[in-house]
């Protein structure tokens, strides 16, 4: 039989009350502390040599999943993101970190153990997407990194200056969209029109009366007339 546990206030508790009522999932631009609860490669297809590494945070209870930082291109160069794997290896205080595989959720997968479960400080800037099905979406990109707590770079820690770039990137980073335009069965932005008016068309008056039939037989008979049919001989 099941027997009801009591209730004690200590530091376990007031992390978990910090918890209480936060959004099960990151939704806007910002900087946020979390621990790195997982971190995945992710290879290139089709001949491409890129990869990337693909985190998960975990920032208090707030979440956010498909962090992808690519670090090599298609031809297998280093990328801006190698400079962003330098930079967590540095928060999370690990000089090696070895890639080791493992059976994942859809089979094997590739993986950095050593960034796993450590502390880091992401600066996350949120782009706006189109879903395969055309509505409307959203994911994140690493911007920077920053230490926990001291929110310094690794630039200003070595050369000793005040932490002031994550506040920069929170007064003027916005968010980004990359929103392809609807189509124009769904109308909406970047929808061509079906508009048939303007110079060159023709238009009409929804508060027009219709012709008569005797004006609708004039016009057809002065239509003949600018444009005679062919004469074939046949009597009819």
């Amino acid at each position: 039989m099941n027997q009801p546990i009591s209730f004690t206030w200590d530091q376990q508790s007031a992390a978990a009350a910090l918890k209480a009522g936060s959004a099960a999932g990151i939704s806007e631009t910002g900087a946020y502390e979390g621990d790195i609860t997982s971190a995945v490669y992710e290879f290139g297809k089709d001949g491409s040599q890129s990869q990337a590494l693909v985190l998960s945070l975990d920032a208090d209870g707030q979440k956010a999943n498909f962090l992808r930082i690519n670090f090599l291109g298609r031809d297998g160069s280093q990328t801006f993101g190698m400079g962003l794997i330098a930079a967590i290896m540095w928060v999370a205080q690990v000089k090696n970190a070895q890639a080791q595989q493992r059976q994942g959720q859809n089979g094997p997968e590739w993986c950095l153990p050593a960034l796993e479960g450590k502390r880091v400080g992401l600066f996350l800037q949120k782009l706006l997407t189109t879903k395969q099905d055309g509505s409307d979406g959203y994911k994140f990109e690493v911007r920077h990194v920053f230490q926990p707590g001291s929110r310094l770079t690794y630039k200003e820690f070595t050369e000793k200056t005040p932490a002031e770039a994550i506040a920069a990137l929170e007064r003027t980073m916005k968010d980004k969209d990359e929103r392809k335009p609807h189509d124009s069965s769904r109308g909406g932005w970047g929808a061509p029109s079906n508009n048939n008016g303007g110079w060159g068309n023709n238009q009409t008056d929804p508060n027009s009366v219709p012709d008569s039939r005797l004006q609708q037989a004039n016009r057809q008979v002065s239509h003949n007339n600018q444009n005679p049919t062919f004469d074939d001989d046949i009597p009819f």
